[in-house]
């Protein structure tokens, strides 16, 4: 008789929708993670605070030499590196907690891009945007759209700086082949990826960076799916390496 049982509950399995069930399971997953996130990031945030402050003090002392000196550099980077670290780790627990709504992109890239080169200490012209059409909207949750195109856009001037010594990056937006689902490409000229880095790239701690975190292109992804989208990579044409975020219908309110 269990054998009878287990047929009925496969049967009827078979007519569940199992997508919907899968995300219910992630969802509750990620949840869990947040959770465990957050409370290690509480402990090490502690005394890494700590160390941060400790190396400040120590490197405003009239008595330090340039060994010394270098010293309290290196602590206040690594300090720095490793609160960034936390910062993208926390992002994995807020991936739940989405807030989609419509979006003007060539307004919105008008006022990132003013902050983020700002921030970079880059003039406007390391950036050429093109939006057609330009009124293209999209419906995306705004903190994590800012989320990834800081990631996206900070590893293609890292990249395009690295390979000719110029930063520049190109973002390039559009409607796909069926003309309802908007685009937006972060194009670098750099040296490309090659084959075997690009299957691991969107994995977590990967990089090929020794001052990444590994974390970027993997937030970037998971943050892009709990809004419906999708992101992934192509080469350029020539060389370099164009990342294609893809959004769902802008019309469709999301489940």
């Amino acid at each position: 008789m269990p054998r009878v049982g287990a047929r009925v509950v496969l049967a009827y399995s078979g007519g569940l929708d199992t997508s919907a069930m899968a995300q219910q399971a992630q969802q509750l997953q990620l949840a869990s993670l947040g959770r465990l996130t957050a409370s290690i990031a509480h402990e090490i945030r502690n005394p890494l605070g700590a160390i941060s402050h400790a190396g400040q003090l120590l490197a405003e002392s009239p008595n330090l030499d340039d060994h010394d000196s270098r010293l309290t550099r290196i602590i206040t980077g690594q300090s720095q590196r490793m609160n960034a670290i936390i910062e993208n780790v926390l992002q994995l627990g807020r991936r739940t907690q989405t807030s989609p709504e419509l979006i003007g992109l060539q307004a919105f890239l008008t006022d990132f891009l003013r902050e983020f080169l700002q921030q970079q200490r880059l003039p406007a012209e390391v950036v050429a945007v093109r939006i057609e059409p330009e009124n293209m909207q999209i419906r995306f949750d705004l903190t994590h759209l800012r989320q990834i195109l800081t990631n996206l856009c900070d590893n293609a001037l890292r990249h395009s700086r690295a390979s000719s010594g110029n930063p520049r990056v190109e973002l390039l937006g559009g409607l796909g082949l069926d003309r309802n689902r908007p685009y937006l490409d972060v194009c670098d000229h750099g040296e490309g990826i090659d084959a075997d880095t690009v299957a691991h790239i969107f994995e977590p701690f990967y990089t090929t960076s020794a001052a990444g975190s590994g974390l970027g292109l993997y937030i970037s992804r998971e943050l892009a799916e709990a809004n419906q989208a999708h992101l992934h990579y192509a080469p350029m044409p020539g060389g370099g390496s164009c990342f294609r975020l893809s959004f769902q219908d802008p019309r469709r309110q999301m489940q």
